[in-house]
């Protein structure tokens, strides 16, 4: 039997996991966790041979999540299986240690199969991860020169106060939205910008002048 632990903050998904595994007999999701620190717990206790990780959570992006369960738990396989697409994002979370990647938008059969390659010790990238890899790769370094990344005025207001070196419960106080809402713009910051943290994203704004 293979046991999943499913790492997402929408039950909405967790259940629609649940629902495309349903017939698979070989594999089961022994548990969910909402949250990174909620993970880590659950870590503690169970032994689950994968984990699907959303890259999205509340309290920890699953790029770091990733990294911190490889570390404390290496036996432990990862898959994330998110929304976002960026091959920085994938690029990441493979160098962070997980055995594979997947869209949200993936089939039941491709879920299954991606679970059961990467038990057996194998790596599983979706066909759409591969493509985006392939043209990343064979892209001509000209391509994005004068790029300037668009951003909504929200995000540059979230911007300029990370800049100022607040915390997200101090942006979510000036702002008046929600400490989530704040840390999806600084996600989306970090895909238009193609950075990996907080710090990445300051050097990003400051390059493109965003920032002074």
């Amino acid at each position: 039997m293979i046991e999943l632990l499913v790492v997402d903050d929408h039950k909405i998904v967790i259940n629609g996991i649940k629902l495309a595994l349903k017939d698979q007999r070989e594999i089961q999701i022994i548990d969910y966790a909402l949250s990174a620190e909620d993970a880590l717990k659950k870590l503690t206790n169970l032994k689950p041979d994968i984990v699907l990780l959303d890259i999205q959570l509340p309290d920890m992006d699953g790029l770091d999540l990733c990294k911190e369960i490889k570390k404390r738990y290496p036996q432990v396989r990862i898959i994330g299986i998110t929304t976002f697409t960026e091959v920085s994002f994938i690029a990441e979370m493979l160098r962070n240690g997980a055995d594979g990647y997947l869209f949200k938008d993936t089939s039941e059969k491709e879920l299954a199969e991606a679970i059961k390659t990467v038990y057996y010790g194998n790596q599983y990238l979706s066909q759409e991860v591969n493509r985006k890899l392939v043209d990343q790769a064979l892209q001509k370094p000209s391509r994005r020169t004068g790029f300037i990344p668009k951003i909504t005025r929200r995000e540059q207001e979230v911007l300029n106060l990370i800049a100022a070196e607040h915390t997200t419960q101090e942006i979510a106080d000036q702002l008046f939205l929600s400490v989530s809402t704040v840390e999806k713009h600084r996600m989306n910051l970090c895909i238009k910008l193609e950075a990996r943290n907080s710090v990445g994203l300051l050097k990003k704004a400051i390059k493109f002048g965003l920032i002074s």
